[in-house]
């Protein structure tokens, strides 16, 4: 059963290497190293991107359908000079591949791995050193652990001129004496406070933002936009009127509407890096889902040639926020047990069926 999921699966990855190599040859040669260096998040969109537009059918949908198990099978791009290969990951509560990688953080800080001082991303040179024992060969993934790890207690600063340097802590070498369970809900928890965190910084330190307001992300919520809903409650401003007159022309909005407006888009970045991305591709507790297919040539160049890039974060710029996001096996077991999905509007079969007439279709271009 399972060989036959991973040769279906292996026909949608021929969409990806298509895409993406047509879109890579366009890109400037100085560029082409830093796209490997994130290489896993151009993918992740694209497993999440609806292939076509009836039904939200994404690849993630189709490896769903494909692998029945209790846990979560997703795939995953690995690069090695410029070649890519995929491999499967299987998440369950007793094998998680983020509690794996949290044990490898230990062991490359203490191999005096370097970072970049603002972001936490390994320097170039411990990247291609070090990226190959984490789960996603990612710079953004593996600053993110060194977010988890450091509020886990398990790493620690240390004095280090213009580049930032960790050692692990006591907690960081017995970190082997916790089971996986254990571990993952203390990951869950510092992941939600750490999402907290850092819409303080737009938000300010409001008692809303907190740990229990994300929660309700799970158990309450599929569409993003209710989180952005959500978000400016806080601070008394009704987004969905805004986003409506500004859509309608109905009138001009004043100063503080126009500062909110213009905060959407840097929020959304924030959604999706510090919520959907970490409990969806990181901790496989959700399935985010875009409605609409993934345009390589287009993200391609929006992310590495046009001046995108963010001063204080370099991969920032790699992350958007999906549509809608659904439980997984693991959400519902982790955050989420009694919450009703509203089911998708074809049924799998239907979601095969089209798949079959647009694979027969793009065929020749592949």
């Amino acid at each position: 059963m399972r060989s036959s999921a991973y040769e279906k699966f292996a026909r949608l990855n021929l969409f990806f290497t298509a895409g993406f190599n047509n879109a890579f040859q366009k890109i400037d040669k100085e560029n082409k190293n830093d796209i490997f260096m994130y290489f896993d998040n151009i993918y992740r969109i694209w497993y999440y991107s609806a292939m076509f537009k009836e039904g939200f059918a994404s690849p993630s949908v189709f490896a769903n359908i494909w692998f029945k198990t209790d846990g979560v099978v997703t795939c995953i791009p690995k690069v090695k000079n410029c070649d890519c290969n995929f491999v499967w990951q299987e998440y369950t509560v007793e094998k998680h591949p983020f509690a794996d990688d949290l044990y490898h953080i230990v062991d490359v800080v203490e191999e005096n791995a370097s970072f970049d001082r603002i972001s936490n991303e390994l320097i170039p040179e411990d990247f291609a050193k070090f990226s190959d024992r984490f789960t996603f060969n990612d710079n953004s993934y593996i600053a993110y652990i060194v977010e988890i790890a450091s509020e886990l207690g398990i790493i620690k600063k240390i004095p280090s001129i213009y580049i930032t340097k960790y050692r692990a802590t006591a907690k960081g070498f017995h970190l082997y004496q916790l089971d996986t369970k254990t571990l993952l809900e203390k990951v869950i928890d510092c992941a939600a406070k750490l999402c907290c965190r850092k819409f303080m910084t737009i938000f300010g330190a409001v008692p809303e933002l907190n740990r229990s307001m994300v929660m309700k992300w799970f158990c309450e919520f599929d569409l993003t936009d209710d989180i952005y809903v959500d978000l400016y409650d806080i601070v008394g401003i009704d987004i969905i009127s805004l986003w409506k007159d500004e859509r309608e022309n109905r009138s001009e909005p004043d100063e503080l509407e126009r500062a909110a407006l213009s905060s959407v888009y840097p929020i959304g970045r924030l959604i999706d890096r510090y919520f959907l991305t970490p409990f969806g591709r990181y901790f496989q507790l959700i399935q985010p889902i875009y409605y609409m297919p993934f345009n390589f040539e287009k993200e391609l160049n929006y992310i590495f040639q046009d001046g995108n890039r963010d001063d204080f974060d370099n991969s920032l710029a790699v992350f958007c926020p999906s549509s809608l996001y659904r439980l997984t096996p693991l959400g519902k077991l982790f955050v989420a047990s009694e919450k009703k999905e509203t089911p998708f509007m074809l049924t799998d079969e239907e979601l095969e069926n089209y798949l079959e007439k647009f694979i027969k279709h793009y065929i020749a271009f592949i």
